[in-house]
């Protein structure tokens, strides 16, 4: 049997202790390339950031530069590793992180390609979304781009935008989502009418989050779960003196978020142009109605009906507690969101991780 070539993952993402939908789709197919015996080692950004912060004891307001120099770090090793041919090298390339490698799995973030409510954004997410739009601003990234073999798409969305952006064409192979653990729970007929609000953050929208309110009844209770910026964090304490029933809860654990969506009724999400939205599809997978925009990849899976294009019509929904007793519109979600299962995009990604090896 013909022996497994080494891995190398450079990538953005903390796979050691995911706490976004990007960083769990790398952690899975880190598992998966071990569980297929390739020798997989890994260079990623966080850990690597993590690591140099603790050690050297370096000012936390000097973070982003640091981020950046180790961008550069990535950029160089990768490099190396693709002149020494026994590796395979997967990244998550763009014009933000320009890194030469074979197979590229692009999730672009959340409001690329939007211009409403980038004031809100920090000066970092302002200068990586600029990089992203604008190719030509990377010229590591126009000689990084040639290199790579094989372009995934998490949705049709991100393989039109690509195209669009970089000229690439690619295949999509929607990522995976960890919904087992809410399928363990059964669909309610009743669930407590309330709305759930995830990763408050100004790049994830937030800051729309006060336009919707405002055409709501104040009785109408919100929970926020996951970690917020400064900008999710003054939305929140805003929305409380307002009288606004709110409840933040920070970072959660899976259990816990399975708790909250199996027992409240609806789960709103704010962020423009998602490239998919694994939270949405959790929330489905747990018979939680999803009231959500109409933009990016979002559409490709929710029904057409819980989707809005303004603050108003999300606010409308709201009120007419679309779905909360409709248990087949529940069933329907919960179906959708199988097909999202861990199972069937580590068979794929396998296949063509196979497909690769040959070629290269």
């Amino acid at each position: 049997m013909k022996p497994r070539r080494e891995v190398i993952m450079i990538s953005v993402t903390d796979t050691l202790a995911p706490r976004t939908g990007g960083e769990y789709v790398y952690r899975v197919m880190k598992e998966e390339m071990l569980m297929q015996e390739y020798k997989v080692h890994e260079v990623s950004v966080p850990f690597l950031l993590k690591r140099l912060m603790k050690q050297s004891n370096l000012p936390i307001e000097f973070e982003n530069f640091y981020r950046i120099l180790l961008h550069f770090r990535c950029v160089f090793e990768s490099l190396l590793r693709r002149c020494q041919r026994r590796y395979l090298v997967i990244t998550s390339s763009s014009p933000a992180f320009p890194v030469f490698g074979h197979l590229v799995y692009h999730q672009p973030k959340a409001g690329i390609c939007c211009r409403i409510g980038r004031e809100y954004l920090s000066l970092y997410e302002k200068i990586a979304l600029t990089f992203h739009e604008n190719e030509m601003l990377s010229p590591i990234w126009l000689l990084a781009k040639k290199s790579h073999c094989l372009h995934l798409s998490n949705s049709l969305f991100t393989k039109d935008l690509i195209k669009k952006l970089y000229g690439l064409d690619s295949l999509v192979l929607y990522p995976p989502v960890q919904i087992s653990v809410m399928l363990r729970r059964s669909i309610q007929n009743q669930k407590f009418f309330g709305i759930i609000v995830a990763r408050p953050k100004a790049i994830t929208g937030i800051s729309f989050l006060p336009k919707i309110v405002r055409g709501l009844p104040k009785d109408v209770r919100f929970i926020v779960i996951g970690e917020a910026d400064s900008v999710g964090l003054n939305v929140i304490q805003n929305l409380k003196r307002k009288g606004v029933n709110i409840n933040y809860l920070g970072y959660v654990d899976e259990q816990t978020k399975a708790r909250l969506f199996n027992t409240f009724s609806h789960y709103l999400h704010l962020s423009l142009n998602e490239p998919f939205g694994i939270t949405v599809v959790e929330a489905m997978a747990a018979g939680c109605i999803p009231i959500a925009p109409k933009s990016g990849g979002i559409p490709e899976y929710v029904p057409h009906n819980l989707l809005y294009d303004s603050p108003s019509k999300a606010a409308e929904k709201i009120i007419a507690k679309v779905g909360l007793e409709d248990r087949h519109l529940k069933m329907q979600l919960r179906n959708i969101a199988k097909q999202y299962g861990e199972e069937k995009f580590r068979i794929k990604f396998v296949a063509y991780l196979k497909a690769l090896e040959n070629l290269v």
